[in-house]
């Protein structure tokens, strides 16, 4: 039997919908959530090279974000870094390497689907910064699910991954993310203007 508490607010949504003459709408709205939040609450943490098989889509993800546009890095970068992060090592982290890659996605427990991918390496494409390290990078969390808490998810996961090997220090750069990671943590220590835009440079001690 459905919980009373589901019965009470689906007529809730019936009489709102009537009144506002939208019928169906709230319903399939707070269903959306409410079907994105049990997808995304339990996932793991994994290595892309453990499943290449997954990378095309969360590779468009970052194309569609940052292919085209940004100084930093072009679309051939991001196809480069798909394949770098397939050989990379996951079993530990080396500061005193340079041009390490690695790639991690959240893979829902339930349905196998990638929720997000997060990255850590040892370079971020800012030579201003490069003797910081390491980054936090290629972070992107699946359309549908943005707002829905899994990126706080991932990032705290990717976070004591971080911590697992000894990393104290994580740094990261943003446009127009800074709140998302102020709220969380993170301090801006510096930032990189360039013509029309405004790198922030935030750290967090882990």
């Amino acid at each position: 039997m459905e919980p009373a508490t589901n019965i009470d607010s689906n007529r809730l949504f019936v009489k709102l919908e009537e009144r506002l003459g939208i019928r169906g709408s709230l319903e399939s709205k707070f269903s959306n959530v409410r079907k994105w939040r049990q997808m995304s609450s339990s996932f793991e943490l994994v290595p892309a090279a453990s499943f290449p098989n997954l990378l095309d889509q969360p590779l468009e993800w970052s194309l569609k974000l940052w292919g085209e546009g940004k100084e930093e890095f072009t679309a051939d970068d991001w196809h480069k870094f798909y394949r770098n992060v397939q050989s990379a090592d996951y079993e530990k982290w080396d500061s005193s390497l340079d041009g390490k890659e690695t790639l991690y996605l959240a893979l829902s427990k339930n349905t196998q689907e990638v929720l997000a991918v997060i990255g850590l390496c040892d370079f971020d494409d800012l030579e201003e910064f490069r003797h910081l390290k390491p980054w936090l990078c290629a972070f992107v969390v699946r359309e549908d699910l943005r707002g829905s808490g899994v990126g706080s998810k991932v990032l705290a996961a990717m976070e004591e991954k971080a911590k697992s090997f000894g990393i104290d220090v994580a740094y990261l750069w943003t446009e127009d993310q800074m709140s998302f990671y102020l709220n969380r943590g993170y301090q801006k220590i510096d930032e990189l203007v360039k013509p029309g835009r405004t790198l922030h440079i935030l750290s967090k001690t882990l």
